[in-house]
């Protein structure tokens, strides 16, 4: 393995890790909001798998990663990070991730987890249908949100926000406007007022909401799903968000492992057994 760093096209300083077998296909790992390229412990057991089955594996920190962090932009210092992330900014970094991996082999896979997901998904509607997709623990993050500020509804957050907040600068919102409360999991996830709103009304939100009806084009990049069914995410069980992604994409392949949870604990192995078949399909 190698620490590896590109540039996006606004001059964005990404860097990452990459094993280089020499394969034609690269899998590119897109982690979920507020995470980092190497902080899932399956990231480390996949950096042994796939190679190990013939696939190069990128792993990368895309402007979204930890809270609010340094970084270098055109040769001078930034901040970035979840805190202030704008969701539409992803398709920037996916695109530079893509041009790095086709160094190294025509064939570019991106694998996003949780809120990666919906970066890769959006990446496919806006920019690159070929790219193929995996999408690993894939969650309505609408009805998170549902979930989380309930019993106010997220359209009465919104219209509370803008009456209560700025919406402007590093103006953080307070501790229980975000965050994710299913199960025996409660935590606050940290947030400006102003992206949280971004984020409630744009595009991340609409692409696996449930309970909406999918108004855009279906996903026609080859696309493998995981979900777990104890992934306490899934606060509806695996029946509504399945039906949700055929709606969605088209012909996807559906994987559902029943003791498998969000991290793909403790089905790893099985997990990556199907993923290399299916990638091998051709």
């Amino acid at each position: 393995m190698k620490l590896v760093q590109f540039e996006t096209e606004d001059g964005l300083r990404l860097n990452g890790c990459l094993e280089d077998v020499g394969s034609d296909t690269t899998i590119v790992h897109i982690h979920g909001k507020g995470g980092n390229f190497y902080e899932n412990k399956f990231v480390k057991i996949m950096f042994e798998a796939y190679p190990a089955k013939g696939f190069n594996f990128l792993s990368f920190n895309n402007r979204g990663h930890s809270s609010y962090v340094e970084a270098y932009q055109n040769g001078q210092i930034v901040y970035v990070g979840s805190v202030t992330e704008r969701f539409e900014d992803c398709l920037l970094d996916l695109r530079a991730a893509e041009k790095f991996a086709r160094t190294l082999g025509s064939r570019v896979v991106f694998q996003g987890h949780s809120f990666g997901c919906e970066k890769s998904m959006y990446y496919s509607l806006h920019v690159n249908p070929d790219v193929e997709l995996i999408l690993l623990s894939p969650c309505d993050g609408y009805r998170l949100q549902q979930v989380y500020i309930a019993p106010e509804t997220v359209e009465q957050q919104l219209e509370r926000l803008r009456n209560e907040y700025r919406l402007e600068g590093f103006e953080l919102a307070a501790p229980g406007e975000y965050g994710i409360r299913v199960e025996s999991v409660d935590y606050h996830v940290p947030i400006t007022a102003r992206a949280l709103v971004e984020l409630m009304e744009g595009p991340a939100f609409a692409l696996i909401a449930i309970d909406k009806p999918w108004q855009g084009p279906k996903i026609s990049s080859p696309t493998f799903v995981y979900f777990g069914g104890r992934d306490p995410l899934q606060v509806d069980g695996i029946g509504p968000i399945k039906q949700a992604f055929q709606q969605r994409i088209q012909n996807p392949h559906v994987a559902v492992f029943e003791e498998g949870d969000h991290a793909l604990r403790p089905v790893f192995g099985e997990v990556l057994d199907q993923i290399s078949a299916w990638l091998r399909r051709q």
